[in-house]
């Protein structure tokens, strides 16, 4: 029974000497790495929040660009459209004009040459009837006899009348022509205008997504603003927590090594007298 009451003492002297120096242990080495480890948190939530500041940043900047971009789209977009609009507008008078010039025109010219022709007989008898008259000596000492008679002038007016059809006809079918192709670029125009705006509404889609992201950062920074000024207050109660759980199990171990003291103490008391040690 002495033997086992020394055993006892001994192994509860050893835990108790390695449990205080744990304790001390903890005292002197965990909490002041609680305190590196806020630090390096601190630091670390430093670092992700200038990280988030210079996202921020290059997140205003792309929305900044996308700003002048889609008003750059929009003015283009316009300018195409009113460029469509007046091209138009202007197919109108073009048709009028071809109308003009390929039917209105040599129908007039035709009615001219009729015209024309009907005064032809009619100056041919006038001038046939002064040279009679001439002759019979009616018209004094002058001799009725023009070096270009009216109705052979008439003549030429008509007939410098005759190529003009066809040149209106050449210049109705150019009109014809750049009708056609305005009717192609004023196709054209609108469609490049729909693509316009819808590329202006990709800008648009993409400026919203960015103002989310700008959203989310704000939040974050918030949320680590938050963060920072709590840890230390966190880390003070788990320093606190810690020191307080360390000298409890330090006075625990205290304890423990004054109870193998006490085992040991009783064992030589019973060896020097002979008698059985009891544990109490």
């Amino acid at each position: 029974m002495n033997l086992l009451s020394r055993v006892a003492g001994v192994a509860l002297l050893v835990a108790g000497l390695i449990g205080l120096a744990l304790s001390l242990a903890g005292l002197f080495i965990g909490v002041p790495a609680l305190t590196t480890a806020e630090a390096t948190l601190q630091q670390r939530v430093a670092m992700v929040d200038q990280a988030l500041v210079a996202t921020a940043s290059g997140l205003e900047a792309a929305d900044a660009s996308l700003s002048g971009a889609g008003t750059t789209i929009t003015n283009l977009e316009t300018t195409v459209r009113q460029s469509g609009r007046a091209i138009s507008d202007t197919l109108p008078t073009i048709d009028r004009l071809g109308v003009l010039v390929g039917e209105d025109v040599p129908r007039t010219i035709r009615s001219t040459q009729r015209t024309l022709a009907s005064a032809r007989e009619t100056a041919r008898v006038a001038d046939s009837l002064l040279g009679a008259i001439s002759r019979f000596g009616l018209l004094g000492t002058d001799t009725y006899n023009p070096t270009l008679p009216l109705n052979e002038a008439i003549q030429q007016v008509s007939d410098n009348l005759d190529p003009l059809p066809a040149s209106l006809a050449t210049i109705r079918d150019g009109l014809k022509q750049t009708n056609d192709n305005l009717r192609r670029i004023h196709h054209d125009t609108t469609s490049i205008a729909t693509n316009i705006a819808r590329i202006g509404g990709s800008l648009n889609d993409t400026r919203l997504v960015i103002t989310q992201y700008e959203g989310i950062v704000a939040e974050t920074r918030n949320d680590l603003a938050n963060l920072r000024a709590t840890l230390p207050a966190w880390f003070g109660v788990a320093r606190a927590l810690l020191a307080l759980v360390l000298v409890w199990f330090g006075l625990a171990q205290i304890a423990l090594f004054h109870q193998g003291l006490q085992l040991l103490r009783g064992a030589r008391a019973a060896r020097a007298t002979g008698a059985p040690h009891t544990v109490a």
